[in-house]
């Protein structure tokens, strides 16, 4: 059995990958208070069958080197992808494409396959998103990064001493009390954000960008955007299924 994974800042989610290349329902685990490390573990447990693993991962150097010896001594063979120059369609645009963080790069992967020729923007809509432009021949101009919507909140909430609350439960833009306030500026103020973004990344793209979403708010979210979105929550399990195929190939 092949396992897709990519542990993120608070979640870890993986897809199961079968003989033929498909993929089961992505799953996903929030952390909570325990460390990744630890989800980690219990996802191998819980596979005794398990023989290979693709994973990507924004964590520390210590997470990584624990994953590895964790799979070692249950003796599955392990692919960790990470942002290079140039591989799978894709080129960096970074000055030092190893400081693009490993999901992005997974994501711009699948981006471009499921673009199918033409330009696109990543919309990754996690604990920060990410918002990165490639053009029809793979090459990646660049993107930015902004607080996600919790993190946004948070750091509201945060800097006014726990005093305040949020919702954001029915949001409008007529708020009537602070916690909606809150939670609907936050909302808005991001959808402002990326659709902004996205038209003026279009407007230095040699055709009109395929806008593609993906990540745990991006459901949330896309009700409210006004132009075309494809979303596509899995999207980095998609990409680690193509790494994993091309990875097979090169090894044999």
């Amino acid at each position: 059995m092949v396992l897709l994974v990519d542990a993120g800042n608070s979640r870890l989610k993986w897809s199961e990958l079968d003989a033929a290349g498909n993929l089961s329902a992505q799953q996903a685990c929030a952390y909570g208070e325990r460390p990744a490390l630890a989800a980690f573990l219990d996802l191998l447990d819980a596979y005794p069958a398990l023989e290979h693993i693709t994973l990507v991962h924004v964590l520390t150097h210590l997470f990584a080197e624990s994953v590895q010896e964790a799979c070692a001594q249950r003796s599955v063979s392990l692919h960790v992808v990470h942002a290079v120059p140039k591989a799978y369609g894709v080129s960096s645009g970074y000055q030092n494409p190893a400081t693009l963080g490993a999901d992005r790069f997974v994501g711009l992967v699948a981006g471009h396959r499921l673009a199918a020729g033409r330009p696109c923007i990543v919309i990754d809509c996690g604990t920060a998103i990410t918002v990165d432009a490639l053009e029809h021949d793979g090459r990646h101009l660049g993107g930015l990064i902004l607080p996600g919507l919790q993190l946004a909140a948070d750091a509201l909430i945060a800097r006014a001493q726990g005093r305040l609350s949020l919702s954001f439960e029915h949001p409008g833009i007529f708020a009537d009390n602070t916690g909606k306030a809150i939670g609907g500026g936050c909302l808005f103020g991001l959808i402002g954000a990326i659709e902004g973004i996205c038209t003026r990344m279009q407007h230095a793209m040699s055709a009109v960008p395929v806008r593609i979403l993906t990540g745990g708010d991006s459901t949330h979210l896309r009700p409210w955007l006004h132009d075309e979105f494809v979303v596509q929550p899995d999207l980095l399990m998609h990409g680690l299924r193509y790494i994993t195929g091309q990875e097979t190939c090169t090894s044999c």
